[in-house]
């Protein structure tokens, strides 16, 4: 445990360094900016899209660190690296003590996950929570003290106020506690009232959300995102596709896209061995199956989107494999005795491939994202405090503290009409967001504007990054 503290703090300061040379805010963390700050003002921390528990503990660190976006850095960079500690015990009670270890250091240096951590995301804040929980069951369940349960439905409670997929993990908890009573492994008169316990515990912390939520959409719902979600189109599509083909196209998304950012090559090639290493033991999918179980609930989301960093959660529960993976390397190349200290070697190795990518906003800064703070301070100094912005995303906005309505799908001759309609002064035309899914609009960023709008100017990073911001003009 006490290597296991070292490394937390080793991995605590690679997310603060790396939390310096992030070059902006991410657009989802403008948004719990704007609700941590609601809960300032009004102290309510609750929103229709995104839940409260991130927000507010940026609401909270905010006094102590005096910059919004520092705060909402603060907060994922302390619970991406206190992560370990829960993770490390998760680990040492199910593959050992060394690949325990090892898994903590593989935590420490993943490039997404240092890379998140240092971001105003929740996913750092999501997964502590639980860890923690998915720990405290396990404990609970087995040969701790049963109060962990409990324990366990106020932690995934808390994980439900960051994000929705916590509630799936107590529907899991009944249902593992509920196979143990069947099978007879527990008896009902000692497990369930602490079953009942945990549902209840979860219940409180999570209603009062809940109540907002059904009463804001109209209808009882655990997340705000899945009806926001459900009517938004893939890339290019004009209309969503329906359900079962969504799944289809996100499945596929996934392997192609998400999969390389969650398990680097030299992750991927270890985790397999690992895992067939595992499954080559005595009794292993008994010790193994909280593990495997908690890699599940994530993939629900392919019926919505496919963002990578919606399966960082599982992380700590995929890589003891890769762990288990680089001692079973070590102990193949060698033998048993020497196989520890050869794998410390190879993990070290796999840490070392590994720290390129994840140090790369130092390595490689960003110059292009430098554009939005560059255009951000122009429109500071030369426009007015009331002046709305119609974008792609909400960079600019936030950095110049104006208002921001989002730019819809929309080709050259709607323009300005769309923007008119939002009240907006100012359109700004984003080179790296057109490509993606507006690329009727990126000859603009080049080209003659249409009709009523005005170019006011240019900001240009090599090699083709633009952001050109338009004017409604008052003759239009």
């Amino acid at each position: 445990m006490i290597l296991a503290l070292a490394v937390t703090a080793a991995a605590l300061a690679i997310r603060l360094l790396v939390a310096e040379f992030l070059p902006v805010i991410q657009p989802d963390g403008v948004a719990y900016v704007a609700i941590a700050r609601q809960f300032q003002a009004t102290g309510s921390p609750f929103d229709p899209l995104f839940h409260p528990l991130y927000p507010l503990c940026i609401a909270l660190a905010q006094p102590l660190v005096g910059d919004w976006e520092m705060a909402g850095r603060l907060v994922s960079a302390l619970f991406g690296a206190a992560v370990i500690v829960p993770a490390f015990a998760l680990a040492r009670g199910i593959v050992g003590r060394h690949a325990a270890l090892l898994s903590a250091v593989f935590i420490a240096v993943h490039p997404r996950l240092v890379q998140n951590s240092a971001s105003v995301l929740c996913e750092a804040t999501y997964t502590f929570l639980l860890v923690s929980g998915v720990l405290a069951a396990r404990r609970g369940l087995g040969a701790g003290p049963r109060a962990l349960i409990a324990l366990a439905g106020l932690c995934l409670g808390l994980a439900y106020l960051v994000r929705p997929e916590g509630a799936l993990y107590l529907v899991g908890l009944i249902a593992i506690a509920s196979f143990r009573v069947v099978s007879g492994r527990e008896r009902a008169a000692a497990l369930l009232p602490w079953l009942g316990a945990t549902v209840l515990v979860f219940i409180v912390v999570a209603a009062p959300y809940v109540w907002y939520l059904s009463d804001a959409w109209g209808h009882v719902t655990f997340s705000g995102k899945i009806d926001h979600n459900l009517s938004l189109a893939t890339g290019q599509a004009t209309a969503p596709s329906p359900l079962p083909m969504r799944i289809v196209e996100n499945a596929l998304l996934f392997q192609k896209y998400a999969l390389p950012d969650l398990l680097p090559w030299i992750l991927l090639l270890i985790v397999l061995p690992g895992a067939l290493a595992r499954a080559r033991t005595s009794g292993w999918l008994g010790r193994d199956a909280v593990l495997l179980a908690a890699t599940l609930p994530p993939f629900a989301s392919l019926a919505f989107h496919v963002e990578p960093r919606i399966f960082l959660p599982v992380l700590p529960f995929v890589l003891p494999f890769a762990a288990v993976g680089t001692l079973w390397v070590a102990v193949t190349l060698t033998d048993a005795q020497r196989g520890w200290r050869w794998s410390l070697v190879l993990g070290l190795v796999v840490a070392l491939v590994l720290v390129p990518w994840t140090l790369q906003p130092i390595l490689r800064p960003d110059a292009g994202a430098a554009l939005y703070r560059s255009a951000a301070r122009w429109v500071a100094e030369t426009q007015p405090r009331d002046t709305v912005l119609l974008d792609r995303k909400p960079l600019v906005a936030f950095y110049s503290e104006r208002r921001w309505v989002p730019l819809p799908r929309i080709g050259p001759d709607e323009l300005l009409a769309a923007a008119r309609q939002a009240g907006a002064r100012l359109v700004v035309l984003d080179s790296r967001e057109f490509f993606f899914d507006r690329p009727g609009l990126i000859p603009l960023l080049w080209g003659p504007p249409p009709a009523g709008l005005d170019v006011l100017r240019d900001f240009d990073a090599a090699p083709a990054d633009r952001l050109r911001i338009l004017v409604v003009n008052e003759r239009g």
